[in-house]
């Protein structure tokens, strides 16, 4: 198997919103909020790597946006990377990338991840800051919130050797029947913007945020991608939001 930056992100999308049934292989993203991202991103870079077409579809019983790939060498090469049936909580980085020490390898496959399993987020500052921090969401942080300790174990790992700091710790929920979130979280504007330039974001739903950002110096929370692309392009104020 030829590793590429292409596959590498593939893997990383799947690792984060795919499933492996016995005969198929499946990938899906919000309705609304991934449908831009899964047309441009997601489906012209598994059609690349399967070699065939692969179109999203609604699914509106779940009120999801993805595909089905059926194809037995599709399956056979995501088995060959190490995913099951049991990914939910035992998903963990192909041994193949985590052992090839390629930098290009990991952040393409960060990028993939969290573009369908991590968010970018901007908070108020509280206490003895300026009004406009205490007003307006200007504090940016990344986050990686999944049920598998492995997988995140394997990204903090391939983050250091990328030189990006953050943190890594566990969330217990207060209800017994609830799993334990691992985490991963970039706060800060020197590191978010270390991440952005050496991982970034494909994903439009959270790449607008960033460039709302990085404009306005603020992002307001709880905005649709429709919303923030009306800001990027003029016609929506973002201070109206407060």
């Amino acid at each position: 198997m030829i590793l590429t930056k292409e596959l590498c992100e593939a893997m990383g999308m799947f690792a984060a919103d795919g499933s492996m049934q016995e005969n198929h292989i499946c990938m899906w993203g919000n309705i609304s909020e991934d449908r831009d991202y899964y047309d441009k991103i997601i489906c012209p870079l598994f059609s690349h790597i399967c070699k065939k077409e692969i179109k999203a579809h609604d699914k509106k019983s779940n009120s999801v946006y993805g595909f089905y790939i059926c194809n037995k060498e599709t399956i056979k090469l995501f088995r060959s990377m190490g995913f099951t049936r049991n990914k939910t909580y035992d998903v963990k980085m192909p041994p193949i990338i985590l052992k090839s020490d390629n930098k290009k390898f990991y952040s393409s496959f960060v990028r993939g991840f969290a573009d369908c399993d991590g968010f970018i987020s901007f908070m108020k500052r509280r206490g003895k800051y300026v009004l406009f921090k205490r007003k307006f969401h200007t504090y940016p942080r990344i986050m990686i919130k999944i049920a598998s300790k492995d997988m995140i174990r394997d990204l903090s790992y391939v983050l250091n050797k990328m030189s990006i700091r953050h943190t890594k710790y566990t969330y217990y929920p207060k209800k017994i029947n609830l799993s334990p979130m691992h985490t991963i979280e970039i706060r800060g504007n020197e590191r978010v913007n270390k991440y952005m330039n050496e991982v970034g974001f494909n994903n439009l739903n959270q790449y607008s945020k960033y460039k709302i950002w990085k404009k306005f110096g603020f992002c307001p929370s709880n905005t649709t991608i429709q919303q923030r692309n009306l800001i990027l392009q003029g016609e929506l104020n973002p201070k109206s939001f407060y």
